[in-house]
């Protein structure tokens, strides 16, 4: 099984900040998931 998204299922948003290590941290939930390009966090926001 794949974690990776299906090809063109990828939308951009601007509820995210860079992190000093490189990763995007999700604003979306309170779950603030950290994550590293081609990820989904738990809610596959």
């Amino acid at each position: 099984m794949s974690l990776r998204p299906p090809e063109g299922s990828i939308v951009d948003t601007r509820y995210w900040h860079l992190l000093d290590d490189g990763r995007l941290q999700c604003d979306v939930c309170p779950r603030a998931c950290k994550l590293h390009d081609g990820q989904r966090g738990l809610c596959f926001v």
